[in-house]
């Protein structure tokens, strides 16, 4: 048992080392200008898109006790900090707190390369079966609770720039009308430059209880 414990975690962290080796690299093919890509402030238009007159702005930092439980998702590693917007009217007699109190999370990173580790990291705690060896791992298991907070109502998880979004869903419908496909489009639009640009996305409805990795076409 002890063997396959070990070598199970060997080939785990080979993966991982891999994956690691992919994003460096996929990271360096990208020009110095486009490596510091800011989108927060198209995070903001589109916030303001969805929210008008009733925007409200938050910001969170890794130190703070205070916080979202959603908000472990995003690894500490270069993080500076995340902004969140949410309804001015919602909730009415207490401070936003919950997921679905919010419209969108906006975790900031100093580089690009701390933006795509931590997406890496996130979208392997989406998976059914993690290796044993992570469970073990508080803080593994922290994010994987922080991440389960959005499976129920649904959300959707992308990295671009500099930054990762967690845009959030309900099971009613979305604050502009439409359907959530649309809700989504409209949010990836404001991340993209060219009209043909492929993201690849966490991505989960209401009542599915898990993210599912897709890939998701901006069109403008």
């Amino acid at each position: 048992m002890l063997f396959c414990s070990c070598k199970e975690k060997s080939e785990n962290q080979k993966t991982e080392q891999k994956s690691e080796s992919n994003i460096e690299s996929k990271a360096e093919l990208k020009t110095e200008s486009e490596l510091d890509i800011d989108y927060s402030i198209s995070a903001e238009l589109f916030a303001k898109d969805v929210l008008k007159e009733n925007l409200r702005k938050h910001t969170f930092y890794a130190t703070d006790l205070n916080k979202p439980k959603h908000i472990e998702i995003f690894d500490n590693v270069g993080l500076n900090n995340v902004i969140a917007y949410s309804n001015k009217n919602y909730p009415k007699n207490s401070e936003p707190n919950y997921y679905e109190h919010f419209t969108l999370f906006v975790a900031n990173y100093q580089s690009e390369l701390n933006a795509l580790k931590t997406f890496a990291l996130i979208e392997m705690t989406s998976k059914e079966n993690p290796a044993e060896y992570l469970l073990a791992q508080k803080k593994f298991y922290e994010r994987i609770k922080a991440l389960n907070i959005g499976t129920k109502p649904g959300g959707m998880i992308v990295q671009s720039g500099k930054q990762i979004f967690s845009l959030v869903k309900t099971c009613r419908e979305t604050p502009i009308g439409g359907t959530w496909y649309d809700y989504e489009k409209k949010f990836i639009k404001y991340l993209t430059k060219r009209g043909d640009e492929e993201f690849k996305v966490l991505n989960s409805n209401c009542g599915m209880n898990k993210y599912e990795l897709k890939t998701l076409k901006a069109s403008r």
